[in-house]
């Protein structure tokens, strides 16, 4: 990815922040200089910490002031990770503080993106299937003072209210109406973004798989293959999947990854890299204190350096044994 400037979005819950700050360690890996910067810091380059705003006329004003000064003053030897401020924030505000319509908030975020156009931005926007469950996953981290505050913020006043949605169930409804509406105004903007998702189709498996110069299974098949896998993700650059990787899992000891697919136009673009480290984060978030798991794979023939480099080890048949398969089935 050529670009000056990463941002990582979604829902609370999703993952932004150790995304980001796991995006900023690889590309550190690769000799690039890196400034992740988190979400609602005192001292942050293109944000604002205290979003208490007067209206918003008097917050777009601040905050596209925010935005020029720092394309103009960025470094163009170093990229910026940061999270939620580019669509996360805009619409909390637009949507949920002053209770503007999509048309609005996209008129809003475009400014920004227009802004910072000259760093070559791209967005990575994590699309949690289920709302609900990605916050009642976060909520004993964040607690009830936390939970309280934002169920007030998302339905005392602009979309929540407006709508008459009231305690957890309300916001639920909030952030799932927000996801809706980022994902549009994604689609809608001149700009460059990749999603990571969990919904692959039958067709994008099988375009994947041909991408690579790989014989596509009935479709039945990669149909049950899909549906049955512990856990599968994909990326899509804008609507196009460009690559995934496919789990077995039994949650305690064991993980196997299955099919890992970037399709041959986007390999070297450290999409694979970040697509197993996510999923690698996701295996690490199931674990209790004290727990270890193994993670098992077959190389493709000329990948185990790529392998290696995420620090995995080869298993010699002297060391282990040797790893053994069986097809069956008629021809």
């Amino acid at each position: 990815m050529k670009t000056n400037l990463i941002i990582v979005e979604g829902l609370p819950g999703s993952g932004k922040s150790t995304t980001a700050a796991m995006i900023a360690d690889e590309l550190n890996k690769k000799g690039k200089k890196v400034i992740c910067v988190d979400e609602g810091v005192g001292e942050h380059p293109a944000d604002y910490a205290d979003y208490d705003f007067p209206d918003f006329e008097t917050e777009r004003t601040k905050i596209l002031e925010k935005w020029r000064s720092f394309t103009e003053k960025s470094d163009k030897n170093t990229v910026y990770v940061f999270n939620c401020i580019f669509l996360q924030n805009p619409m909390c505000e637009t949507m949920m503080r002053f209770g503007m319509d999509e048309t609005a908030s996209q008129n809003y975020i475009s400014e920004i993106s227009e802004i910072i156009k000259p760093l070559n931005p791209v967005i990575i926007y994590i699309d949690q299937p289920d709302v609900k469950k990605a916050i009642d996953h976060v909520i004993d981290e964040r607690g009830n003072d936390w939970l309280n505050a934002v169920i007030d913020y998302h339905t005392a006043q602009g979309y929540g209210k407006e709508k008459n949605l009231s305690g957890y169930e309300g916001y639920i409804q909030c952030l799932e109406e927000r996801k809706v509406r980022e994902l549009r105004i994604l689609q809608a903007l001149d700009i460059d973004y990749y999603t990571v998702s969990q919904d692959m189709r039958v067709a994008e498996f099988s375009e994947l798989f041909a991408s690579v110069g790989w014989g596509c299974p009935a479709e039945e098949q990669m149909s049950l293959a899909i549906r049955n896998s512990t856990k599968s993700f994909i990326v899509r650059h804008k609507d196009r999947a460009v690559a995934t990787i496919n789990w077995l899992g039994d949650y305690g000891m064991h993980w196997f990854m299955k099919e890992f697919i970037v399709s041959r136009e986007f390999q070297g673009r450290m999409i694979g890299t970040f697509l197993y480290r996510f999923s690698e984060n996701y295996i690490q978030s199931t674990l209790k204190e004290n727990w270890k798991v193994c993670i098992d794979l077959r190389s493709s023939k000329g990948q185990e350096g790529f392998y290696r480099s995420l620090g995995f080890q080869i298993m010699s048949e002297s060391e282990t044994g040797s790893g053994m398969e069986k097809m069956i089935g008629e021809e």
